[in-house]
C-alpha cells in the first residue's frame, strides 16, 4: 500500500498480493483474497483510494456510502454491493453505523475481459440479502488446483448473474421511460420528434431504443409518430368540422399537402374521402 497525489487529491494505492500460482497462471484468473463478515466502524468522510485488482463487497448488514472523485456521495444499505475495478478512485465505508461486509478481491486476463465486455462495472449494485459471496468463498478456500477452479468457475458465474441481473432491471427502467415518452407523444400532437431525442427522453443509445420501442409498440419510432398523428386526425375530422388545413397545422405539418399524403398512405384514403365516408 502506498499513498500518491493527484490533482491535489492524496490516494492510497492497494498493490496486488502475492500467490499467484501455476494454475492461477493457465486459468487466467486468481482469487487474491477475501473476508467473510468484516466489521467497519463508521467513516466520517472518503478516503480516496484505488486498487490494483477486482473488489466485490457486499454489505450485509449496515448503511454505506459511496463516493468517487467529481460526484456527490451515493447511499446504500444492507443487500446491495460495491465492485471495484483496478485503478478506479473510490472510496465507501459505514454511514454512522457498523459496517458489515463479505468480499473478494480477484485478478486476470479473464476478469480483464469481463471488465472490458461490460459484464463488471464500477458501482454500486443490488446483490439481494442473501450471502452470495460465501459459497465462493467456501470454494476458495480449498487450495488444491481443482478447489481453485471450481472457485473461479463459481465467481465468475456469479458476476455473470448479477450483470444479467443488472441489465434486466435496466430494461424494467427503461420500459418505464418508454410509457412516459408514450404518454408524452401523445400530448405533444404538433411535435416532431428526432429517434435521437426519443433516445435521449428514454436514456437508451439509439440502437437500444429503437429494439425496445419496436417490441414494445409492434412498429417503428418515425411509423408510430405518423399513426399517432392520423388517429388523432382521424377523431378530428369525424368529430368536428374544422378545416383540414387547421388540422394539419395543429399536428405540426408543414402544409395540407404533406399532411393529407401521410394521411392516405396510413388510412388507405384521403382526409376529404375519409370525412365524407364517415359523416357525424
Amino acid at each position: 500500500m502506498s499513498d500518491v497525489k493527484i490533482n491535489n487529491i492524496d490516494i492510497i494505492n492497494y498493490d496486488k498480493q502475492p500467490g499467484e500460482r501455476e494454475i492461477h497462471r493457465k486459468s487466467g484468473f486468481r482469487i487474491s483474497h477475501f473476508q467473510r463478515g468484516v466489521s467497519y466502524e463508521p467513516l466520517e468522510k472518503p478516503v480516496p483510494r484505488r486498487f490494483s485488482y477486482y473488489s466485490i463487497c457486499h454489505l450485509i448488514e449496515g448503511k454505506g456510502w459511496y463516493w468517487v472523485p467529481g460526484e456527490s456521495i451515493r447511499y446504500f444499505s444492507a443487500g446491495e454491493g460495491v465492485v471495484s475495478t483496478p485503478g478506479f478512485v473510490q472510496s465507501y465505508g459505514g454511514d454512522g453505523t457498523t459496517f458489515v461486509e463479505d468480499f473478494i478481491c480477484f485478478d486476470g486476463p479473464v476478469a480483464d475481459f469481463l471488465f472490458q465486455s461490460g459484464v463488471i462495472e464500477n458501482g454500486i449494485i443490488n446483490m439481494g440479502r442473501n450471502r452470495r459471496l460465501l459459497p465462493v468463498i467456501q470454494e476458495a478456500l480449498n487450495l488444491s488446483d481443482s478447489g481453485q477452479i471450481k472457485a473461479n468457475g463459481a465467481l465468475q458465474h456469479l458476476l455473470y448473474d448479477l450483470y444479467r441481473e443488472r441489465e434486466e432491471a435496466k430494461q424494467g427502467n427503461s420500459q418505464d421511460n418508454i410509457t412516459l415518452l408514450l404518454d408524452e407523444l401523445s400530448s405533444s400532437q404538433d411535435r416532431w420528434w428526432t429517434v435521437s431525442e426519443m433516445a435521449s427522453y428514454c436514456n437508451l443509445s439509439e440502437n437500444q431504443f429503437r429494439r425496445l420501442f419496436r417490441n414494445r409498440t409492434g412498429m417503428g419510432p418515425k411509423h408510430y409518430i405518423d399513426s399517432l398523428k392520423m388517429q388523432i386526425a382521424s377523431e378530428w375530422i369525424l368529430s368536428t368540422r374544422e378545416k383540414l388545413d387547421n388540422i394539419s397545422v395543429r399536428l405540426g405539418y408543414r402544409d395540407r399537402f404533406h399532411f393529407s399524403k401521410v394521411f392516405k398512405r396510413i388510412k388507405g384514403m384521403s382526409p376529404d374521402r375519409f370525412r365524407k365516408n364517415y359523416p357525424l
